[in-house]
Formats: C-alpha cells, structure tokens, sequence
C-alpha cells in the first residue's frame, strides 16, 4: 500500500482541533490478513517490531483479542513499554461481559478450573449459565488487564458491545449498575446495534443513562439493512467514538465469518462526509476516536489512513500543518461534563 511508509518512523500522533485530540485507527492490529496486507514484509513475522510500525502509522488501535480471549496483565504491561504515549490502547471487552457466548477452553487455567466439570466441557457456554462467583472471576481477571494500562496512563477506552440482535432492555442499565464499582474506573464506551435502542422513549432512556453515568455512546456506521440502525451522531460524555463496521450487508445475517462480514472498503465519498463529522464533534468533545473494524485484508488500514489524510487536509490552518496533539488530556470517569459541552 503506497499510503504507508516502509519503514517505522517516529510514533504518530493524534491530531489537535479546537483542544480535541482526534485518534484514528483499527480495530486489531494483528489479524492475518491485515498482518498480510498492512505491515512491511520486515516486520510482519516480529510482534514487537510489528507494534511499533504500526504505532507509526496510528496513535491508537483497539484490542479485539480480549474479547476472545482474557488477556493477563503482564501482557498489557509488555504493550505498553513497546511503544511510547502518546499511543494508546482501547480494551474490546471478553465475550462474556457483553452478554456473548465463548469457548471455555480458552479461559487461564486459574479461572477455567473454578467452572463446575460439566461446563467446562461445553464447547461454546453462554454467560447466563455461569456462576455468580465465576462471572466475578472473569471481570476481576479482565480488570487487571485493564488497570495495567490506565496505571500507565496508556487506557484509551473500554469497549462493551453488546449482541447485533439485542433489542432494547432496561436489563442492560441494571447489568451496568452491578459493576459499577470496575466501570467508574474506566472511560466507558457503549455499543449497541439493534433499531429498537434508538426509536421511542428507549433512545432517550438509554442516551440518558450514558450521560448520568459519563459512558460513551458509541456512533456505528453499518449496513442499513434489516434491524441494524443507522448512524446516531450524539455525545454522551467529554470524549465520543465512531466505529466504522463497513457496509457489507450480511453483517446482519447469522452464521457468517468476521472475514465476509467485515469484508468492505469504503469509498472517498462514503468518508468525506465523516470528516466533516469528525470536525464538528472536534468542537464538542475533548478526544474523538476513530475506529476501523472493516479489518479484512487490511482494509481498516487502507480506511483509516485515509480519513486520516482527509482531516490533516481539512484542519491544516491557513499558516501553516494541522497540529499534532502533545499527550492530550486522557477522559477521565468523572470529568466535568459541562467543560466539554
């Protein structure tokens, strides 16, 4: 891709518009066929030189390996002193967090054990069948993980996206209240991805309890097919994020592979209109993410680069480049939302 140097250079930075730090990037930085198509043929065998070229292109990518899978501690810490700040992590959240099914075998050993014998041996095991005192296991082993990185002041945010084919429940406020006591530590995005969350009462009730709890709403661009909603430009706290899912269709469809999902390219027109977004939220918030899942063969990349490219275009001043931002202030849980209004 002739959009990406060939060699890792300094680390990127946000860029800065109306005191907003604007961080684009990907959502994984080490699926296969985005390692195939994004990395340099030097790198793209070396995890750690991998990450560094790609903190020279992006100054943020989410993890989407916690959501398969709890992450030790250790391995947070060892991400974090790979690559320099300003760069930072967004944690997608395990599996089981957001009411989705897992794969038991791949829980550590020390929590795998504390699961009776017969759901230890189901091969995929929804969370509604779990102990009480295991699902408190599962969040205290993911909180570590996580409090590694805002220790370090390298926690961009947790992500807890819940299932495509989730209507609206007043369930999920309650689900949120009761961890609280991990949640008020973390900048807190919400993703929902179901019509029913946005029509009615239900969109004021759930923008509602974003706001009083200082959670993110999360601004989805997905197919418009079927229950999938469209794009709801709202802030909800000092800091927003987008996520680019693509457009492919059979998103909604059942059954199918994250590469066909997720298998799509947006067009330069399909962007602009985003950049423009992007500028005005600039004006609302303290930090903006932008987040490319359309991951398959690198296409987030080619994606992110590109609204990257746009916006450093349209926020050049008139004197001079479009400033990168120097370790812009992190959102804070409890911030004032009113400063950021």
């Amino acid at each position: 891709m002739s959009l990406f140097p060939d060699a890792a250079g300094v680390p990127a930075a946000p860029l800065l518009h109306n005191d907003c730090g604007i961080y684009t990037g990907t959502c994984s930085w080490a699926d296969p066929s985005f390692v195939s198509e994004f990395y340099p043929e030097a790198v793209r065998a070396k995890p750690r030189p991998r990450l560094r070229y790609y903190a020279s292109v992006f100054p943020t990518v989410e993890v989407d390996a916690s959501y398969h899978a709890l992450q030790p501690a250790d391995r947070a810490v060892q991400w974090a002193e790979t690559v320099p700040a300003p760069f930072v992590f967004n944690i997608k959240a395990f599996a089981w967090l957001t009411w989705h099914d897992s794969i038991p075998a791949r829980l550590p050993r020390e929590v795998f054990v504390l699961l009776p014998k017969p759901l230890q041996a189901i091969k995929s095991l929804s969370p509604m069948r779990l102990p009480e005192e295991i699902l408190t296991a599962v969040w205290d082993y993911f909180a570590a993980f996580v409090d590694a990185l805002r220790l370090r002041e390298r926690l961009g945010y947790v992500l807890f996206q819940f299932p495509k084919g989730q209507g609206y429940t007043p369930e999920l406020f309650n689900y949120l209240d009761t961890w609280a006591l991990h949640l008020e530590n973390w900048p807190v995005a919400v993703e929902v991805r179901h019509r029913d969350w946005f029509d009615g009462k239900a969109r004021g009730m759930l923008l509602g309890y974003l706001r009083e709890h200082g959670f993110a709403h999360v601004i989805a661009d997905l197919a418009q097919v079927r229950y999938l909603p469209s794009p709801v430009v709202e802030t909800t706290t000092d800091w927003s994020l987008i996520r680019f899912h693509g457009r492919n269709p059979v998103l909604a469809e059942k059954g199918v592979s994250t590469a066909q999902a997720y298998d799509y390219l947006y067009t330069p027109e399909e962007l602009r209109p985003w950049a423009e977004t992007t500028e005005r939220l600039a004006g609302d918030v303290r930090r903006l993410y932008l987040m490319f899942n359309n991951h398959f063969r690198g296409k987030s990349a080619q994606n992110a680069r590109e609204i990257q490219l746009m916006l450093a275009e349209r926020l050049r001043p008139a004197d001079g480049e479009a400033r990168p931002a120097v370790n812009p202030e992190s959102p804070r849980p409890d911030a004032d939302l009113t400063a950021g209004d």
